[in-house]
């Protein structure tokens, strides 16, 4: 992981890292960028669970996965690159592990947006 400003972060391509199997440096930007377009951590939270029950393909059909039209373009892009990434490394790489590997993400960016909002104004 590196460090950067969230200036600098925001500006990453978080579907790209996904798509590499970047998991843990597309962590930070995702969460700024669901954040700048005012992501509940709560909708991200219900969309990990339904890639945990139903999988990440299953998730990328919904026709609204986050409320509003700009928050479903960005998440769409991530299920999908998400879906392109090398396997977990775990025994035996499975659809199962690729879908836990995502929904804990998920639930990783609405942790980070859930501690932004939690924060105390600077100052």
């Amino acid at each position: 992981m590196r460090i950067r400003t969230d200036e600098e972060a925001v500006r990453e391509d978080v579907a790209a890292l996904l798509g590499a199997g970047r998991f843990a440096d597309a962590l930070v930007p995702a969460a700024l960028q669901a954040d700048r377009l005012g992501t509940h951590p709560r909708s991200l939270t219900f969309l990990a669970e339904i890639v945990r029950r139903g999988g990440s393909a299953s998730a990328a059909r919904l026709p609204e996965p986050l409320p509003r039209p700009d928050q479903t373009r960005l998440i769409r892009q991530w299920l999908l690159a998400a879906a392109q990434a090398p396997p977990p490394p775990v025994a035996g790489p499975s659809l199962a592990a690729a879908d836990t590997r995502l929904a804990r993400w998920l639930d990783g960016v609405a942790a980070l947006i859930e501690a932004r909002l939690r924060r105390p104004p600077a100052g």
